[in-house]
């Protein structure tokens, strides 16, 4: 049910973010949009062996024009995010099998940026506020041992729920369609969650788990 609500919370705040911005900046180009992407990327650890995989991220997204030939981008999307890492049936480390974990969640961001050639190439950046789920595996993988560790695929869900990203854009297009690059890392550890004690005494080297969200993304907007 808290899913629920910010699923639908965050698209109204884009909205009335935009609302706002058509009064208070008089250039006509303050736009509301539809954006799609692919995202690829993974979770990258000293800890874990992580493998980049392929994904999807969508949204909605707002550019306002306010001052010269700076603008301004803030918007929401949901998005999948995925990594795999090696998994073993048994602890004897026989017969590797990669298992994918994955992350859904929302993400709110707002980007600074400069226009480079008129409405027609731009380049942004800026945080993002990143609210995921669990990071979590098929029911058959939930039982696979990680690597050479003590700890089962189920054990690493419990990563942390709120983190910070910072992103770079660039934006290359016409006044109604563009196309958009971006970069994104994560700023804090997102593997915090998983330093229990619980998790230490399954296998004592399981101990200051560290992990970055790290990953790319080109997708298209469509200004309404």
């Amino acid at each position: 049910m808290k899913s629920i609500r910010i699923l639908i919370f965050f698209p109204l705040l884009v909205f009335t973010l935009n609302m706002n911005a058509q009064r208070r900046f008089n250039d006509n180009y303050n736009r509301l949009g539809i954006q799609a992407g692919i995202t690829h990327g993974s979770i990258n650890s000293d800890n874990f062996d992580t493998t980049p995989k392929t994904s999807y991220m969508a949204g909605l997204t707002t550019r306002a024009s306010f001052y010269k030939n700076f603008l301004i981008i803030y918007g929401v999307n949901f998005y999948e995010f995925k990594t795999g890492m090696t998994g073993y049936e048994s602890s004897l480390l026989q017969s590797p099998t990669e298992i994918d974990f994955n992350v859904i969640g929302v993400q709110l961001n707002l980007f600074l940026g400069t226009k480079i050639f008129g409405e027609y190439l731009s380049i942004e950046a800026g945080p993002v506020l990143q609210i995921n789920s669990k990071m979590t595996t098929e029911d058959r993988y939930k039982n696979y041992f990680v690597e050479d560790y003590n700890l089962l695929a189920e054990d690493l869900e419990e990563i942390s729920k709120i983190n910070l990203n910072l992103a770079a854009n660039i934006s290359a297009g016409i006044r109604d369609v563009k196309f958009w690059f971006q970069y994104q890392y994560g700023v804090n550890n997102i593997f915090k969650g998983l330093n229990t004690k619980e998790l230490e005494n399954k296998d004592s080297r399981a101990t200051n788990l560290k992990a970055h969200m790290g990953f790319v993304t080109a997708g298209i907007v469509v200004y309404l």
